[in-house]
């Protein structure tokens, strides 16, 4: 096989060389070119852990206890499930403690916010979703609940 394309290579005029080089360029960055998951969250960066909201000034001591890894985030992206609703319900924001950040889903950055409660709030410019933990979530996913 070596030998047939050492000979092949030798026949060959500059243009079809070119065209070669070309190509074998083109499927190396392709194949170099590595993409997020799609399926989970990646480059997850903590920016605030055991905040509280400003509503309720009595819990920003029990709120300090509130961390969230990058790992827990992503076990609670993987198992909590979008709401469906086309409102976004404001009784979700009243939560008291919360950890937020940014990260990736495939390759669009989402600025989250994980409330103690179960809720995950995901967004940038053009959309924005909601995640709740359920029973099975949070057997799963120790101290978002």
């Amino acid at each position: 096989m070596r030998n047939y394309f050492i000979s092949a290579m030798k026949s060959a005029t500059p243009k079809k060389l070119m065209i070669i080089a070309y190509l074998m360029l083109t499927i190396g960055s392709i194949v170099s070119c590595s993409s997020r998951p799609t399926d989970s969250l990646s480059e997850i960066i903590i920016l605030e852990q055991g905040q509280n909201i400003a509503q309720r000034p009595e819990m920003a001591e029990a709120c300090k206890g509130f961390y969230v890894s990058p790992e827990k985030l992503n076990e609670f992206f993987q198992h909590a499930r979008p709401t469906h609703e086309q409102q976004q319900n404001s009784n979700y924001q009243k939560l008291p403690c919360y950890a937020a950040g940014v990260a990736y889903l495939a390759d669009e950055k989402l600025h989250w916010i994980l409330r103690a409660g179960g809720v995950g709030e995901f967004y940038n410019e053009e959309k924005r979703f909601t995640k709740i933990c359920g029973v099975a979530c949070c057997e799963n996913v120790q101290g978002v609940c």
